[in-house]
């Protein structure tokens, strides 16, 4: 079995219409000073059986999350039978000159882009996993000044940290959503994820559109381009799976 992991439900759209087979189910884990639960999906994806988390965006509930899903799938697979993680999603361009939809690996590229022809890999970036959104083109040019990394997510590193306690290998892929230049419409991303809750508020963020209609437009801009990336994404990461079959994470 596959591990995939997904920030949000709205990233893994695409990838989850296309696994076959599928069943549904919520993973917990007690640690903590409060359970916590995943939205998980099991079934059948480029040849592979996979369970795929959705594990929210930011630490802590990513990492916590991702644990949840990951004891699930121990528990309904075996732990031996669990051969890597992957977690994909969107983020954010640092460096100026990476461009809106370019596909990167930001971790682990040895378990799958060694199995692939060359025309298939996909360039390895430097990514930065930050504890907020990262929504000014300053913000971005700091943030690439000290740390030299070319994107920037919310998840990664402390993802990483979770398959590696667990034992098990792990795979970062990701797809420029917003370029270094641009700036993201911080307050309207805010009420539409509770960060400190670790939640979608969707009506939080309807509330303030009917009351402030003329953000719709800035709101629609930042989300048109973004379900041709998630699609793109997903055929990427489809034809790999299926290009590389069992010397996946082998």
């Amino acid at each position: 079995m596959l591990v995939i992991l997904i920030p949000s439900a709205f990233e893994a759209k695409d990838l989850l219409a296309r696994v076959t087979g599928r069943r549904n189910f919520r993973a917990s884990t007690t640690t903590g000073a409060r359970p916590v639960h995943a939205a998980c999906y099991r079934g059948r994806f480029a040849g592979h059986e996979v369970m795929v988390g959705i594990i929210g965006m930011g630490p802590p509930h990513a990492a916590r999350r991702a644990e949840a899903v990951l004891h699930e799938a121990k528990k309904r697979a075996g732990a031996g039978k669990i051969r890597g993680v992957i977690l994909a999603g969107f983020a954010g361009a640092l460096k100026p000159g990476v461009r809106r939809g370019e596909i990167f690996v930001t971790a682990g590229a040895a378990h799958v882009m060694s199995h692939l022809p060359e025309n298939e890999r996909a360039p390895e970036a430097p990514l930065h996993t930050a504890a907020a959104l990262v929504a000014t083109a300053a913000a971005k040019a700091e943030l690439h000044a000290s740390t030299g990394a070319a994107l920037v997510d919310m998840e990664q590193a402390e993802v990483e940290k979770v398959a590696a306690a667990a034992g098990l290998p792990f795979f970062g892929l990701r797809i420029v959503s917003d370029e270094a230049h641009e700036e993201l419409p911080h307050e309207l991303l805010s009420r539409a994820y509770n960060q400190a809750a670790g939640v979608q508020t969707p009506l939080r963020l309807a509330g303030h559109l009917t009351r402030n209609p003329f953000k719709a437009m800035q709101l629609a801009s930042f989300v048109r381009p973004l379900p041709p990336l998630r699609t793109r994404l997903t055929e990427r990461l489809h034809t790999w799976l299926t290009l590389t079959g069992s010397r996946c994470f082998r």
